[in-house]
């Protein structure tokens, strides 16, 4: 059981970590989420016995449930962020760094949609699964998350 989630950790563990990076925008918060949802995983040994496919859902899931738990706790509303740059964790060339920048301008809600439809490759139906919203409402999220980024790109270029 150790080394099928050995496997699974070394797997995923960077998808968790850019999807908790790309909700929180915070390095450390990101970290905790990972150890979070990881420790929730080897507690979970039954979870071990599905196919990767749904071991990864479960993984998306339970990371966005930890980045909405850290927005919610009494420590995150009093405390103020530090803007710094921390572009190098991502390990990405400098134009994908540009868009995950201009990504990062979006809503939460947006940056999800984004993250899990481009980078992820879900299809609308398994992200309105995942984020409990209607297909519909992932679409118009989706559609509005896609013009607000031409818009920035567009206002990018011209200056």
């Amino acid at each position: 059981m150790d080394e099928q989630f050995l496997r699974i950790f070394n797997l995923y563990k960077n998808d968790i970590y850019r999807l908790a990076y790309s909700y929180t925008k915070n390095i450390a918060d990101s970290d905790d989420v990972v150890q979070n949802v990881f420790i929730k995983l080897y507690k979970k040994k039954k979870i071990l016995e599905c196919n990767d496919t749904e071991i990864k859902k479960w993984l998306i899931k339970i990371t966005i449930n930890n980045c909405k738990t850290i927005f919610l706790s009494s420590w995150k509303r009093k405390i103020c962020t530090l803007t710094e740059k921390e572009e190098n964790i991502l390990k990405v060339d400098n134009k994908e760094c540009e868009l995950l920048d201009e990504i990062n301008k979006l809503s939460k809600d947006e940056r999800l949609v984004i993250f899990l439809y481009y980078y992820e490759n879900y299809r609308i139906r398994e992200i309105s699964s995942i984020m409990k919203k209607t297909e519909t409402n992932i679409q118009t999220i989706l559609y509005r998350a896609r013009k607000k980024l031409k818009e920035i790109i567009k206002e990018e270029n011209n200056e």
